[in-house]
């Protein structure tokens, strides 16, 4: 049986992945719109992942509700690997959605550039394992 919100969650993080993967590498800008645009999608493609997350827990009948729930459950049942780092992009995440701040930005552009690895990462062993190929 087909669990079509997980596949629809990964559809949409497959989208919002592919996104942040188009720019968080690109040369540095004067205007600094690559380190904004990464910023926003790395926002989306947490938001979405932590959702996925949620949803892929719901369907094996653990109940959480929010985003650092939702990730410390995920490393106990084996769906992420590193629960501290994953915490720490929840935090970045934070604090990114709520001022901005151009060396905090720079700080955490620098950290999001090691954190696509992971998520790219994460999100091939999860797909693998909870979408079914036809």
């Amino acid at each position: 049986m087909k669990n079509y919100k997980i596949e629809l969650g990964f559809s949409k993080l497959e989208k919002a992945l592919q996104s942040l993967e188009a720019i968080a590498f690109k040369p540095f800008q004067k205007d600094r719109s690559n380190i904004d645009a990464t910023i926003q999608r790395f926002e989306f493609t947490i938001e979405l992942f932590w959702k996925t997350l949620k949803t892929i827990l719901e369907s094996k009948g653990v109940a959480v509700e929010y985003p650092k729930d939702v990730l410390r459950e995920a490393f106990k049942g084996h769906l992420i690997n590193d629960e501290d780092q994953w915490l720490q992009m929840l935090t970045d995440r934070n604090l990114t959605s709520h001022t901005y701040d151009e060396q905090l930005a720079d700080l955490i552009f620098s950290h999001i550039q090691g954190y696509v690895p992971t998520l790219r990462e994460t999100f091939n062993q999860l797909h693998a394992q909870f979408i079914q190929i036809p």
